[in-house]
């Protein structure tokens, strides 16, 4: 969230927050603040660790690279969509990589939904990808994804479909990758495995904000039993996720 703020904004609360409302009950309502709290501490892993949770998350589509460097990470930028800068894009993150040996880099744009009714939309894709590649990219060899998170209903396959196939039609090749969150928490989850205690600590964190926003994982009793044998220091909250 420090990240968050220091290096772009937080948003702000929306007027369905009804005042005395807990902070639980804020950050549950709020796409920005579980943004934050997930791609905030995301960006505080090895390169080579959020590399291989973005592609354990979004797929395949993403490069197989094992030298990762993240070079720059903001919050909500805003970009320029015309000359003059009179209309903006905000997009909800924006990760710069240096990948492979040689250097390559990759660019993400994150655009993430999360509150019921707020669905992901082609236009919005097709402004933040034109203000990039018109006015944001400054390597002319990097590649660039919009990864898109949340917002993509139980069919997230079909939604793709139908969303790539409004902006073949309007002649644009975007590179999109999405999943849902509970992809994102598969991934996280996975890397915890084998992660070393400092980085396994911000990702139980990360499955915290994740599980306060609903997206939770059951993991089966001797699992869990197991788990608390094998590192009984470890928290609880790592072990009850259940999907949503």
């Amino acid at each position: 969230m420090l990240l968050a703020l220091t290096q772009g904004k937080a948003g702000r609360i929306g007027n369905e927050i009804k005042a005395g409302s807990s902070w639980r009950e804020v950050f549950k309502s709020s796409e920005d603040l579980l943004t934050a709290a997930v791609f905030g501490r995301l960006v505080y892993l090895r390169g080579s660790r959020l590399w291989s949770i973005l592609r354990n998350a979004f797929g395949s589509a993403l490069p197989d690279y094992k030298l990762v460097e993240l070079v720059d990470a903001s919050f909500w930028p805003t970009w320029p969509e015309n000359e003059g800068g009179t209309k903006t894009v905000e997009p909800d993150v924006f990760l710069q990589f240096n990948v492979g040996d040689p250097a390559v880099r990759i660019d993400v744009i994150v655009e993430a939904k999360f509150r019921p009714g707020y669905d992901q939309y082609a236009e919005q894709w097709q402004r933040q990808w034109t203000a990039y590649h018109r006015f944001v990219a400054q390597d002319d060899g990097a590649s660039a994804f919009l990864l898109a998170i949340g917002g993509l209903g139980p069919h997230a396959a079909t939604t793709m479909h139908r969303l790539q196939g409004q902006l073949r039609a309007d002649g644009l090749d975007v590179k999109v990758v999405a999943a849902n969150w509970p992809k994102l928490v598969d991934a996280v989850t996975a890397e915890i495995e084998i992660a070393k205690s400092e980085e396994r600590r911000l990702l139980e964190d990360i499955l915290e904000a994740m599980a306060l926003a609903g997206f939770r994982k059951i993991r089966q009793l001797e699992d869990l039993y197991s788990q608390r044998r094998l590192n009984p220091a470890s928290k609880s909250a790592f072990l009850d996720y259940d999907y949503r």
